[in-house]
């Protein structure tokens, strides 16, 4: 009896820790729900005042692109209304076809989204990037710029925003 009751808490050890494993694995296949999300926020230093751009794409295809210096672009509640920037904020929205958003969601995951980071300096200190995802309950939201932790991801997620986000150059008054 004491054998059979050591052999079975051993298997089921075995199989808890097995299953420990495949919980917290980063890459898997993303199946179309309209709960999946991405939110990509991306800062140029490059000009004053700086610019600001967001994408957020949601798993029913719905893509909202904002632009523009006011910190309504990346912070919706904001409440500093009398910045000079505030009314500089462009909104369009875009719908695309669900499985080419799983698609993007797919290749964002492959890329390594919901990997663990360690905080780094950044590369890049014209520019910043930072996302927010939850695709099929799994969650990551990024603290630091993503170009100082895994600047191959932070390349695709400009990728991706550049797919929906055309600059225009300003126009000199």
């Amino acid at each position: 009896m004491k054998k059979r009751m050591l052999w079975g808490t051993l298997l089921v050890v075995a199989v808890v820790c097995g299953c420990a494993s495949f919980i917290d694995y980063p890459y898997f296949t993303v199946k179309e729900s309209g709960l999946n999300w991405v939110s990509i926020r991306h800062y140029s230093y490059r000009t004053k005042p700086m610019q600001r751009v967001s994408i957020r794409m949601d798993g029913n295809g719905m893509v909202t692109v904002r632009e523009g210096s006011s910190l309504l672009v990346t912070h919706p509640f904001a409440a500093n209304h009398n910045d000079p920037n505030w009314n500089d904020v462009v909104e369009t929205r875009i719908t695309l076809p669900r499985e080419e958003v799983t698609r993007i969601f797919q290749m964002l995951v492959d890329q390594g989204l919901f990997k663990d980071r360690r905080k780094g300096d950044s590369i890049n200190t014209n520019e910043a990037i930072f996302v927010s995802a939850n695709i099929q309950n799994k969650t990551c939201g990024s603290e630091d710029d993503v170009f100082g932790s895994d600047p191959n991801l932070a390349e695709h997620l400009k990728s991706v925003m550049l797919m929906f986000y055309r600059p225009q150059p300003k126009r000199r008054r």
